[in-house]
């Protein structure tokens, strides 16, 4: 089982590194910046020891000493010890001079530009690794909204928005830590310890053994100071509650997309705002990461003034040497915070992996409604809606809803279904736009199973107008307009004239081009209802469903709704969900429903006669 856990861990943070494929020159780019910062970094310590050894020399033991080192040879022995006496040599050929002042000005200009070099490198590499992390969690929030937008609706109708949401935000940042703090840190950190221990090693085994054996307990405790600092710091997100309402509004409105097909517009408009969000964390992850380099530099600019003519007014009036010790004591200190950084990273990648698990589930989720590698195109509706015996159930074991079916509408044939709540009305409906798909049996158009018809083709054959009115956070023009092109204000206007909607809109502040808040906030039900109508009449399709479009309104606004509708029903062929019965006394052919069956079918005085069922409905709603 350990092996298991293992290996699935594995797969996954390797499924994780495989977002940084397109970036594979930018992380070239990194890893050069790594080495050199490393390089230099590993420079930058080393000198200490020899600016400090020349302050406190004199001028006759440091003459003695230059002459000494440049006099005897290196041993050619190629073990570890040796590397100590091997760089002294070098740095005292190259920076020893007779004179301590000439010595000290040399090592100052030295020190300052390998602290500048590291500092730089060390921002480069900062600043890629940024713009690489905010990239692929923008391709992989990217990803994974618009593979959101394809599922089909049964995966809505168990997976809550919130959780959908948290996903798509908080454990995609959490992202960031297989990408940023785990990656090139796992590169990074064992390089530079091993050359800071080997340096060690080539000064004093004997002390480098010690510090080995107590530095862990030391390490332990910085660990633990900096976790406790990371759990009080607040992480910065700009722009993400943009990100997120888009979302949310998608999410809850995935009924209308889908009917208007517009899964490519709402996933270019994400796109716009995820992009807007990845510039504003890049511009904060600048200005952050500069922030310490930037520092370091002015600080050590300063420091090197300070050595410099600090270290003229001394020199105007040597177990192991000064020198040595000082510069193990420097590379002691400095190998600390890597191996801290090291022991974090396998919490990094524990909190990667997890996060990535949630993410992968959304994107494995497979999607079942697609079109059909031979699906046609078919533009136009000419005969008939026919069910032929359809069974369906929202999951392979659980009852049926829909228990076989039998249906025919002719074109410009109103029908209306009845029944309690539940008998299968609004799925029977709901599996003509294929918003889900039929278990057993066919839904055919013209003889077609829907199922070959290209899936935009089907939807764009089909108006809808449901209880639960559906609008975005735009104009009211462009709501009416939603999920269709080159409309002009003129055809705009009579859609909203035949909703019986016109005179309201023109009582708002801004007319068609009012902002009607989130989901319509700012408009009362019949207002949304009629808006909602409007954006169907605009549509012009050849098929209309109506699904309880007048449930759960006042009567004037009913009456205004009932008006705007049979306009729209003019010359189309119409499916109705009443639980009014009165919207639909004047259909061709109302069946009636009971426990996913169609238990009666006839017009209106026909079920008052024979069927006791309508009969019982029909006086619940008009006894008096």
């Amino acid at each position: 089982m350990a092996k298991t856990d293992k290996a699935t861990g594995l797969n996954m943070y390797l499924r994780i590194l495989s977002y940084l494929r397109p970036y594979k020159r930018h992380i070239v780019l990194v890893l050069t910046f790594n080495f050199l910062f490393v390089i230099f970094n590993t420079v930058s310590i080393w000198m200490v020891a020899p600016f400090i050894s020349t302050l406190f020399q004199s001028d006759q033991a440091q003459i003695e000493q230059v002459q000494e080192q440049q006099n005897t040879p290196v041993e050619e022995e190629t073990g570890i010890t040796n590397l100590n006496a091997w760089l002294k040599q070098k740095l005292e050929k190259y920076f020893r001079r007779g004179d301590r002042i000439e010595t000290l000005k040399l090592l100052c200009i030295f020190i300052f530009l390998s602290f500048f070099m590291k500092n730089f490198f060390s921002f480069n590499e900062s600043w890629w690794v940024s713009f690489i992390e905010q990239r692929v969690i923008k391709d992989l929030r990217d990803q994974t909204y618009a593979h959101i937008l394809m599922l089909p609706l049964g995966f809505f109708g168990r997976m809550q928005t919130g959780n959908l949401i948290s996903r798509v935000t908080n454990d995609i940042n959490s992202l960031n830590v297989a990408v940023n703090k785990s990656f090139t840190k796992i590169i990074r950190d064992p390089i530079v310890i091993v050359i800071f221990i080997t340096l060690l090693v080539s000064i004093s085994w004997k002390l480098t053994l010690l510090a080995l054996i107590v530095f862990p307990v030391t390490a332990l405790m910085i660990t633990k100071v900096g976790q406790s600092l990371k759990r009080k710091s607040r992480r910065v997100q700009e722009r993400i509650a943009d990100v997120t309402t888009v979302l949310q509004e998608t999410i809850s409105g995935i009924k209308v997309v889908k009917a208007f097909s517009m899964e490519p517009y709402e996933k270019d408009k994400f796109e716009k705002k995820t992009n807007t969000h990845f510039k504003a964390v890049l511009r904060q992850a600048r200005l952050n990461r500069l922030s310490t380099p930037l520092s370091e530099t002015l600080g050590i600019g300063i420091m090197v003034a300070v050595l410099w003519f600090g270290g003229q007014l001394v020199l105007t009036g040597e177990l192991l040497s000064s020198e040595d010790f000082i510069r193990f004591i420097a590379v002691l200190f400095s190998v600390m915070e890597p191996i801290k950084s090291l022991g974090q990273v396998n919490n990094n990648i524990q909190i990667a992996l997890a996060s990535g698990k949630r993410i992968f589930e959304i994107l494995d989720e497979p999607v079942i409604i697609d079109d059909a590698p031979d699906a046609i195109e078919k533009t136009e509706f000419s005969d008939a809606i026919e069910y032929r015996n359809v069974l369906f159930s929202y999951k392979p074991d659980s009852d049926l809803i829909l228990k076989g079916i039998n249906l025919s509408v002719k074109k410009n044939q109103k029908v209306a279904f009845v029944g309690s709540s539940g008998a299968g009305k609004t799925t029977l409906v709901n599996l003509l736009p294929r918003f889900y798909d039929v278990t057993d049996g066919q839904i055919l158009i013209d003889g077609v199973d829907i199922r070959r018809i290209k899936l935009r083709n089907l939807r764009q054959l089909m108006g809808i107008v449901t209880q639960e009115v559906i609008l975005f956070n735009d104009t009211v023009a462009n709501n009416i307009a939603y999920g269709m092109d080159n409309y002009s204000r003129e055809e705009i206007e009579k859609a909203a004239h035949l909703a019986n909607a016109y005179d309201f809109i023109k009582e708002m502040p801004e007319g068609f081009e009012t902002m009607i808040g989130e989901r319509g906030t700012r408009l009362s039900g019949g207002q949304r209802q009629r808006i909602s109508i409007a954006r169907a009449i605009l549509k012009n399709p050849p098929i209309l469903i109506f699904d309880e479009a007048t449930s759960s309104l006042d009567s004037e606004s009913e009456k205004l709704i009932q008006s705007a509708i049979e306009n729209l029903m003019k010359d189309r062929t119409v499916l109705m969900i009443a639980h009014r019965l009165s919207s639909i006394v004047n259909a061709d052919n109302i069946l009636v429903l009971e426990n996913g069956k169609v238990t009666d079918t006839g017009t209106h005085q026909e079920l008052l006669q024979r069927s006791e069922r309508y009969k019982h409905l029909y006086e619940l709603q008009f006894s008096v």
